[in-house]
């Protein structure tokens, strides 16, 4: 029955164990206020364009590496009015960092379109991952 009982505790103390970096790592990506909005893959292009679904009217944008180092060059804002404005980044996005976050020009500006520009690291089977977070 003392042996059942401990190698039940140990076996309870191994997940837990197991389980916490996964949470410390989801916590990264649930920062008060920032919603995600868009994601894509990396899949060895220079440049990628997200259509966001719907109206986003936020006031500040950021560009996060989800699973593998990325150099992001810079991103481009569509504005559904017309408008536009280029972010210069060029920032190596280590695996789970974001950029800073980027001041829409305007009040609560209506986004279309997130056209990323950028390089890959490392030329690895699992491509990046690259998340568009508002607030």
């Amino acid at each position: 029955m003392n042996r059942t009982l401990i190698i039940a505790a140990a076996g309870a103390a191994a997940t837990l164990v197991a389980v916490t970096p996964a949470a410390a790592q989801f916590g990264r990506w649930t920062d008060r206020g920032w919603r995600t909005v868009a994601y894509t893959r990396v899949d060895g292009r220079d440049t990628d364009t997200i259509a966001l679904r719907g109206p986003v009217r936020e006031r500040a944008i950021r560009v996060c590496a989800i699973n593998q180092p990325l150099n992001l060059r810079d991103f481009d804002i569509r504005y559904r009015n017309g408008g536009h404005q280029d972010i210069n980044t060029r920032a190596v996005l280590r695996a789970g960092t974001c950029t800073r976050a980027v001041d829409l020009r305007g009040n609560r500006r209506d986004i279309a379109t997130v056209r990323l520009k950028y390089a890959p690291i490392l030329r690895a089977p699992m491509r990046p991952f690259v998340r568009v977070q508002v607030r």
